[in-house]
């Protein structure tokens, strides 16, 4: 596959798990495939400036892959998926696959995007089976199915040990939005807070301390009844740190594609709680999770918890449970590939 190249297109740099699966991806590629990632505009960048990026973007694009005929673009998120269909039209001979990565989407143009541009590509894939369901009524074959697991994953580094004795009792990562429920939180704080027997200390890793929740006033709110931390925009390699220093990862989403800090959280040797959204109950060991049903009452078995958390038995299970349900990026990837030369 040397002489392929692959252009994975995604709108801006950021904490997401798009963005980070993709530079995981780049790294597992990095002997073997010539995979690049390309951001359209910089997080920060007014509307103005996104548009003339995302004109000169289409540009530069067109010029590196007229004439030829062995690079493939990879879209990822709808202004992506824009740009890949404009170099469609232009360029006959381009192979365009769109990445399809949530079972929902933000607004209408998303939507539109998602659900109708994306279908003129030469292959559609997706993050998850509940992806895919989500865009389409028809059953999808598990070869569309493109999971968030890498083989880095199996490094020594993640284990089980000294768990009891972590540094954070709970930990979530996420982007500070609605979606992923952030406005919930402050409830959940107050519900763990009541019913675990110590001090909580509780890490939250986010890209904006207070685009829908105000992560420094929670903190002052909260502190009577339990110590909150926050970091922003860290690297992938300081979030596996962090998850190896904690007990039990949280997630309050609404609705995720695959939902990448789980996998990661878990392979950390993390226990978790969770909403019932994404791939977990495909790839997720029961003896490693506890399901949220019920938002408006955090209730929570802390006895199966401290006896399920510590065990190697179960850590081991879990991660053999995995990787058996779930095909690696990579492998997923080059089978795709492959099909369309």
């Amino acid at each position: 596959m040397n002489d392929i190249k692959i252009i994975h297109l995604i709108h801006s740099d950021g904490p997401g798990g798009v963005e980070t699966g993709a530079k995981l991806a780049q790294q597992e590629f990095k002997n073997n495939i010539n995979y690049e990632i390309r951001f359209i505009y910089n997080a920060g960048d007014n509307i103005i400036v996104k548009f003339i990026k995302f004109l000169k973007a289409t540009k530069l694009l067109f010029k590196e892959i007229k004439g030829k005929e062995n690079h493939i673009i990879l879209s990822s998120l709808w202004m992506s998926h824009i740009i890949s269909f404009i170099l469609k039209i232009l360029l006959k001979n381009m192979t365009w696959i769109s990445f399809i990565h949530n079972s929902n989407y933000t607004n209408i143009i998303s939507y539109l995007i998602c659900t109708k541009l994306t279908r003129l590509a030469d292959k559609q894939v997706f993050d998850s089976y509940s992806t895919a369901k989500a865009y389409s009524s028809k059953a999808v074959n598990r070869d569309r199915i493109i999971n968030y697991v890498f083989q880095k994953y199996n490094l020594k580094k993640f284990d089980i040990k000294n768990w009891s004795n972590r540094k954070y009792d709970f930990i979530t990562v996420a982007t500070n939005t609605k979606q992923k429920g952030f406005l919930e939180i402050e409830k959940f704080c107050k519900n763990m807070s009541n019913l675990y027997p110590s001090r909580l200390k509780i890490m939250i890793i986010t890209n904006n301390l207070k685009k829908i929740l105000d992560l420094e006033e929670l903190k002052k709110k909260l502190n009577s009844i339990c110590d909150i931390q926050f970091e922003v925009n860290l690297t992938n390699t300081d979030v596996l740190e962090r998850m190896t220093e904690s007990k039990i990862y949280f997630c309050l989403s609404h609705y995720e594609g695959f939902g990448i800090t789980i996998v990661e959280s878990l392979l950390s040797g993390c226990f978790i709680v969770t909403t019932n959204v994404g791939e977990q109950q495909y790839y997720l060991h029961p003896n490693r999770r506890l399901v949220l049903n019920n938002s408006s009452n955090y209730n929570l078995d802390f006895n199966y918890i401290n006896q399920n958390g510590p065990s190697k038995e179960n850590f081991v299970k879990a991660k053999e449970f995995l990787h058996k349900n779930v095909k690696s990026y990579s492998d997923s990837l080059k089978h795709i590939v492959m099909e369309n030369k």
